[in-house]
């Protein structure tokens, strides 16, 4: 009986070991993030919304190698003040390959021929992000922590690189900062990134719940949002200003924690600037809620 049941602990011990080692790449086909921008703090003030996809689109060779292409079909650009530039725009977007034995991704960026690393999934707590995600701002992104997150049906591994705008990046997804977009340091007042839906072969996969994964097109047939959203700054020392661009029908504010627990709620009937301050060290989803019930939320952070 012994025997047994150390025979059964062993086969425990052995499925648990190779469920750790399954890594997931990246996809190389039928993938789409939908991602959003929102900049504040314009030249002369002001603030701005962009909402986007990138999508694989065929296969290139580049220096004899093969590549897969990204597009952006259409950029929905909306502008409060005429005082922001769009910064996004639709068309190809450079190309990757991937290095599955050695977890890596690599991108060449339109206009060029060499290659850069993109992503390196097999990073530990404390190793430096390099490549691609650090040209910009001198910034210098350090693993902080490892742990998984829930994509599709499957738990995939998550590296924080950067708590001051809680990017992530996350093993066969990217990085949570926009896919492409290099990382801001912990520069305040900087646009903000965020991926809304990471779906493949049509099937929402990231966040787990997100309804935001039809292709941004042209013609989509999306219904407009509540024209949310400027907040700045973002991330803030506890204290946030909230614009909104169309405010007649707008109810209220809710900010949550990311369990969902209620910390702040508030009635903004009809207003288009409102503030939101006392918020401890963290991270929180801000809803809006209108008069029939349609809501629209952003990824807010704190740090005190």
């Amino acid at each position: 009986m012994k025997k047994l049941v150390l025979f059964i602990a062993l086969l425990s011990v052995i499925a648990a070991k190779s469920q750790k080692s399954v890594y997931y790449p990246f996809p190389d086909s039928n993938a789409c993030w939908n991602i959003d921008m929102s900049q504040g703090m314009c030249f002369l003030g002001g603030w701005s919304d962009e909402k986007y996809s990138i999508t694989i689109s065929g296969d290139t060779a580049i220096n004899g190698q093969t590549y897969h292409k990204l597009f952006t079909p259409f950029v929905k650009f909306t502008n409060n003040s005429g005082y922001c530039t769009q910064q996004n725009f639709q068309g190809y977007k450079g190309a990757f390959r991937q290095d599955i034995p050695d977890k890596k991704v690599y991108f060449i960026p339109p206009a060029l021929t060499a290659e850069q690393l993109l992503y390196d999934f097999s990073m530990n707590p404390g190793d430096t992000v390099k490549g691609y995600l650090q040209q910009a701002w001198d910034a210098t992104d350090i693993v902080q922590e490892v742990d998984s997150v829930l994509v599709g049906d499957s738990y995939r591994k998550r590296w924080l690189i950067n708590p001051c705008y809680n990017i992530h990046l996350i093993e066969g997804v990217g990085s949570t900062y926009g896919l492409l977009q290099p990382s801001p340091g912990c520069m305040t007042d900087m646009a903000y990134y965020e991926i809304n839906c990471f779906s493949l072969d049509g099937v929402s996969l990231y966040p787990e719940t997100s309804p935001e994964c039809l292709l941004i097109t042209s013609i989509s047939g999306q219904k407009p949002d509540i024209e949310v959203v400027n907040i700045y700054p973002n991330p803030s020392n506890g204290s946030f200003n909230v614009g909104v661009l169309r405010p007649d029908g707008i109810d209220e504010v809710r900010v949550t924690d990311m369990v969902g627990n209620l910390v702040f709620q508030k009635q903004i009937r009809d207003q288009e600037y409102f503030s939101i301050s006392g918020l401890d060290r963290g991270t929180y989803i801000l809803t809006i809620v209108d008069k029939n019930g349609r809501t629209t939320s952003r990824k807010i952070i704190s740090c005190p």
